[in-house]
């Protein structure tokens, strides 16, 4: 049997909690095709990478990032490859860049996460050529990515740019129902795109005032797909919060895959 790449003799972790053991791992079109205790034949492989010493695992999933600026001008996202991250989650914390211009998503990345509000406007300006979900996986997809890409769809995002900044920070002010259904339109969109789900923001100092009322509408169409947020907990205190993911069986998720790779060591 040929290979394209042959991993030779690194201490296999196959992520099922079982006990690693020295293994060579065979390769080809990108996927894992071979794990053998016994030496694989290099004849005719054209890389062969020496692990011995070395961890071999699965790539981690980073669920957890906010890549949507970086993306779109250093998609090869190597600091995430050097740490043996092989597919990473975009559209964290209710921030994505799909629905809003370059200003708006100056301030809701600035607001939440401290990015600089200059860069952030003029790499969305720079980089924006999408008006819907389909064509923000298409310019994704057309960039020369590193790990695998998947997306959530942020809350912030929508209604930033349905009711427009400063409504959509104001706490006296609600969306529309002809606001709402727009959101949901969205949403659907992009579930029907392949998106993972909706992510929101509920902690008090950085979100966009909204109920939780509104976004559980927005999910509502959403069987099938995730949905996550920050959430601050009463018996947490004011500063307190917690992480919430609800993950349900996905379906149609879209994922740019580039090929299923193993982390050895910090080398690929």
């Amino acid at each position: 049997m040929s290979y394209d790449t042959i991993v030779r003799g690194g201490l296999w972790f196959d992520g099922t909690g079982a006990s690693p053991a020295v293994c060579d791992i065979g390769v080809r079109d990108g996927v894992v095709v071979e794990v053998s205790a016994e030496p694989l034949d290099v004849t005719g492989c054209p890389h062969v990478i020496d692990a011995r010493g070395r961890w071999v695992m699965p790539g981690m999933v980073d669920i957890h990032t906010h890549y949507d600026i970086e993306v779109l001008d250093a998609p090869g996202l190597s600091e995430s490859l050097r740490h043996g991250v092989t597919t990473v989650f975009l559209g964290s914390c209710s921030l994505s860049t799909v629905h809003v211009d370059g200003i708006d998503a100056g301030d809701l990345f600035g607001r939440v996460e401290a990015i600089p509000r200059e860069h952030v406007i003029a790499a969305v300006d720079r980089n924006k050529d999408w008006r819907c979900c389909e064509q923000y996986i298409h310019a994704l997809e057309a960039r020369p990515l590193g790990p695998n890409i998947a997306a959530f769809l942020g809350h912030s995002d929508m209604r930033a740019a349905v009711m427009g900044l400063d409504r959509s920070t104001r706490s006296d002010e609600k969306p529309t129902r002809a606001e709402l259904a727009q959101m949901e339109r969205w949403l659907a969109d992009a579930l029907d795109a392949g998106f993972v789900g909706l992510s929101s923001q509920q902690l008090l100092f950085d979100k966009l005032d909204g109920e939780t009322a509104g976004r559980a509408h927005c999910r509502r169409p959403t069987p099938g797909h995730a949905s996550c947020g920050h959430s601050r907990t009463s018996s947490d205190g004011p500063a307190g919060c917690c992480s919430r993911a609800r993950t349900s069986r996905t379906r149609g998720t879209w994922c740019r895959r580039r090929c299923s790779r193993s982390a050895s060591g910090g080398r690929r």
